[in-house]
């Protein structure tokens, strides 16, 4: 499960490679929704495997924008297109990768390295959904809502994700000491993600649903109200995928389907 679920104990967790591929379709369904998801491992077929899944399931033209450590702040944001600046004798402003992938994903590498000042003009583009440019003379607005998902490739603990941004991640998958086994390459068809995709504005919560979320992240001690909107984000694309017009408690329990992935091995997505 996402959001505010606990994760399991090795020995109450048959499907963790499967947990990981029920994330990647959930977030396919609604990127932008989700906030996005924050993969700890280091480079590794594993992980490039779960990215192809998350590809697959996104949209045919449905950008996809990979960010590297050192991107310079205005191909990140927007900032001063010199080539059309001297064609127009005045200042004009370049679309930035921001701007860029709205209505898909941004694969951010090595983020447990984002510097904080990054990390936060990122959470304020995901809050407003909108990215603001006011660099070398030139001012623009874009509206934008896309997905991230931060390869956060950390040796321990003291490297991570800056939390601003993972606070807004709903989905956190660690692949580390996993292998992919027996399981299946997804549970999810491309066309089955995009009914989904389809109906998830019609899929309704009740109040009973919300409390059931809300109670589970007192009991956590859960520091942030943001876990349990997104976890009822995810329940409501969990009902989408399985076809449910209305949130039922197998959504609010949701981890990954019975049956795949290997045993004896922990969950793969925690929060």
């Amino acid at each position: 499960m996402t959001g505010v679920a606990p994760a399991p104990s090795p020995a109450s967790s048959p499907a963790p490679w499967a947990d990981a591929v029920l994330a990647a379709a959930a977030l396919a369904v609604d990127p932008a929704g989700l906030g996005g998801a924050v993969l700890r491992s280091p480079p590794s077929p594993l992980r490039d495997q779960w990215l192809k899944l998350l590809c697959q399931g996104q949209p045919a033209d449905a950008p996809w924008r990979r960010v590297p450590l050192h991107v310079t702040d205005g191909r990140l944001f927007g900032g001063l297109d010199l080539a059309a600046t001297l064609r127009a004798g005045k200042p004009l402003a370049e679309r930035g990768l921001l701007a860029e992938c709205d209505g898909g994903l941004l694969i951010l590498a090595s983020a447990e390295r984002l510097s904080a000042a990054t990390a936060a003009r990122l959470t304020a583009t995901l809050d407003r959904g909108m990215v603001a440019v006011e660099r070398d003379g030139t001012t623009a607005r874009h509206r934008t809502r896309f997905g991230i998902v931060a390869l956060d490739e950390g040796l321990d603990d003291s490297e991570a994700v800056p939390p601003a941004l993972a606070d807004r991640l709903a989905l956190h998958i660690d692949l580390n000491g996993l292998r992919r086994g027996d399981s299946p390459q997804s549970v999810f068809a491309p066309e089955e993600i995009a009914r989904a995709r389809r109906r998830l504005r019609d899929v309704k919560a009740s109040e009973s649903d919300v409390e059931l979320l809300c109670s589970v992240a007192l009991a956590l001690g859960t520091g942030s109200l943001r876990a349990e909107a997104l976890a009822l984000g995810f329940a409501r694309i969990h009902a989408a995928l399985h076809g449910r017009p209305a949130v039922a408690r197998p959504d609010c329990e949701a981890r990954g389907p019975p049956g795949a992935g290997t045993a004896g091995e922990p969950s793969a997505v925690t929060r």
